[in-house]
């Protein structure tokens, strides 16, 4: 079997159950379009053509109980999809949101075997107390409680058996899938290639629990002197690839606001911590928390904020805060121009700007022009913004979009605790004091003796580029390379097409010549019949029947 067959169907049953939940949930359109009908069994395929489904459910349910049904890659993809509401639409990352990563915990032995293969020891020469009931198990692993010999209480977060094999034949699927879906309908607004190489970067940093002990390391330096933040800290000596051993915090859930009260917990000032310490990881650090929901921040007894899971995290370069500072300053002053350079500086146009585009924009600030920054509404800028880029060919960064997820989230967190918190008052601050830095009369000082010294860079080549471009066009040695886009399925089909029709007409010289020698009745007999004609003919079926075969995989017929 050729090698490019062989990799199609390396994973086949997984690609079948694919096929097969997807039909289950109403999208059999989809799986015709790609191609994953032709995996199906003959009866599920006629299904997959004349049925959708029978659930009276929306497009986000169905794709919810899809990602579900089909396990841990799917659902993180899920949950990373619902980050991005600049290419999905509100209505389906309510119902991504709702995606549960809670999964039936495995056996006390296969932990303890995973611990003890990582650690290299036996599990009572690490732990005096191993807890035989997790705390919490997840898709990816489960954490369970435990203490040190020398008595601290830490929680232990090992990673499931064999998830890394499953993950990356999912992974492999998924980037044929995509494939797939920009052969058919092209890149669009959504580059689906590009999408699942970002996830599957995402979900590989997850797997690496030595790569979280590094961000809880760096985490624990950035608020080492606030006194209202607390990061667990990290024990280096317990912590592999595989296995993440920290230290316990005992703590309030902060969805829990019962409880806060019960407490005595100052609601107010711990929306200021939650939030100040976030924008603090922005603006001050370009390191910041992924995911800051509720779920993933603790508060102790004497009002402290505690961050946990530190799996996906997100980084800002110098370049990209000025932008954001950029922005904000833009829409507070209506400056259209500003907003379309920010944009240009980002990247994020996919094709030149439009009248139509400056107008659109133009409404946009208006509904903001001449507030103050505690006057405007985070949440409200961030839903209008993406409605924008999801209308016109804007195109945010992965990153991006994660960062105004993420704001979105704190401010969420803020709001829950005290109703009419604003995350602009306390970004506010922060912004004055990042404008002060960065334009003071040293700093732009400095900034245009870099430039210089880069354009006299520039200009000191110059020559000598100028001198080798020009003997290269006095050689005759100019290539020009042309990229033909689509030109290579194009020509697979035309392949597979010569194929078929080469095929065809050997089997109609084959039954022609057949039938011929039958008539004349020459060479070896059997049964009185010419043996060569026999054969000619049972040549011919299997030919037949193999083309038949391949017309009904490829499922276009």
């Amino acid at each position: 079997m050729p090698l490019a067959i062989n990799r199609r169907y390396r994973h086949f049953k997984r690609y079948r159950q694919i096929g097969e939940v997807l039909l289950h949930h109403g999208f059999g359109y989809l799986l015709q379009q790609i191609g994953l009908a032709s995996l199906l069994s003959p009866f599920k395929r006629l299904k997959a053509i004349k049925v959708e489904s029978a659930e009276e459910l929306s497009l986000g349910a169905r794709l919810r109980m899809v990602m579900e049904e089909l396990g841990p890659t799917f659902i993180k993809f899920g949950q990373l999809m619902s980050t991005r509401p600049d290419i999905v639409p509100p209505s389906i990352i309510k119902e991504l949101e709702g995606l549960q990563d809670d999964v039936t915990p495995i056996s006390f032995s296969k932990i303890k075997s995973q611990v003890e293969q990582e650690l290299k020891r036996p599990i009572t020469e690490v732990f005096k107390d191993f807890q035989i009931q997790p705390l919490a198990a997840a898709s990816i692993g489960q954490v369970h409680r435990g203490t040190l010999l020398d008595g601290t209480e830490v929680v232990v977060k090992v990673r499931r058996p064999e998830v890394e094999t499953v993950i990356a034949t999912d992974l492999e699927i998924m980037f044929r899938l995509a494939h797939a879906i920009e052969e058919r309908w092209g890149k669009t607004v959504i580059d689906c290639v590009e999408l699942v190489s970002y996830f599957s970067k995402m979900i590989r940093e997850e797997l690496d629990y030595k790569r979280e002990a590094r961000n809880i390391q760096r985490f624990r330096h950035q608020f080492i002197n606030n006194p209202d933040v607390i990061i667990p800290r990290v024990h280096l000596e317990f912590c592999t690839k595989k296995i993440l051993t920290m230290d316990y915090i005992e703590g309030l859930k902060l969805r829990d606001l019962t409880l806060l009260n019960e407490y005595g917990i100052d609601l107010p000032k711990l929306a200021d911590i939650a939030a100040g310490a976030f924008i603090e990881q922005v603006f001050k650090h370009g390191f910041y928390h992924g995911d800051p929901h509720p779920g993933n921040l603790l508060v102790t007894a004497d009002g402290k904020l505690v961050f946990l899971d530190f799996g996906i995290v997100g980084r800002l370069d110098e370049k990209t805060m000025k932008s954001l500072a950029k922005f904000i300053v833009a829409i507070t002053k209506q400056d259209v121009d500003s907003i379309l350079d920010v944009f240009e500086e980002l990247e994020a146009f996919t094709q030149r700007p439009t009248r139509e585009m400056y107008l659109a924009i133009n409404e946009l600030v208006d509904e903001y022009y001449g507030r103050t920054l505690e006057e405007l509404d985070f949440s409200m800028i961030a839903e209008d913004l993406l409605d924008f880029t999801r209308q016109y060919p804007i195109k945010l960064s992965p990153d991006l979009t994660l960062l105004v997820k993420s704001l979105v989230t704190i401010e969420g967190v803020g709001a829950r605790l005290v109703p009419d918190f604003n995350v602009m008052e306390v970004i506010e601050p922060f912004a004055r004091e990042w404008v002060k830095e960065n334009y003071s009369a040293g700093h732009l000082a400095g900034l245009a003796w870099e430039h210089t010294r880069d354009w006299a860079k520039i200009l000191f080549r110059l020559p000598e580029q100028v001198d080798s471009t020009l003997d290269i066009l006095k050689n005759g040695e100019l290539e020009i390379q042309v990229h033909y886009s689509g030109l290579d399925k194009l020509i697979n089909r035309l392949d597979v097409a010569s194929n078929r029709l080469t095929a065809g007409l050997i089997i109609g010289a084959l039954i022609v010549g057949s039938s011929f020698i039958l008539v004349m009745g020459q060479g070896p007999k059997l049964l009185n019949v010419p043996l060569i004609g026999l054969l000619g003919y049972l040549l011919a079926g299997m030919i037949g029947i193999w083309l038949l075969i391949s017309i009904l995989r490829s499922g276009r017929y």
